[in-house]
């Protein structure tokens, strides 16, 4: 069975929720790829909305920061 398309506004929110988070522990895209473990250019597109469905790298982020 598939997984239900992930609606725009999922993308926005989970963006901005990392972002928030992100600025909000003063870490830079820079520390937030190092402590995810993925290239800087993928918090990039992540942050750009690029990245669809976000849900799985968010997740990632918001682990690597402490969050879940």
């Amino acid at each position: 069975m598939a997984e239900p398309a992930e609606h725009p506004n999922d993308t926005e929110d989970l963006v901005r929720l990392v972002r928030v988070v992100r600025q909000e522990q003063g870490w830079t895209p820079a520390k937030l790829a190092e402590a995810a473990g993925v290239p800087e250019a993928e918090v990039a597109r992540f942050e750009a909305e690029e990245i669809v469905p976000a849900e799985p790298l968010a997740m990632r982020f918001l682990a690597a920061m402490g969050r879940v």
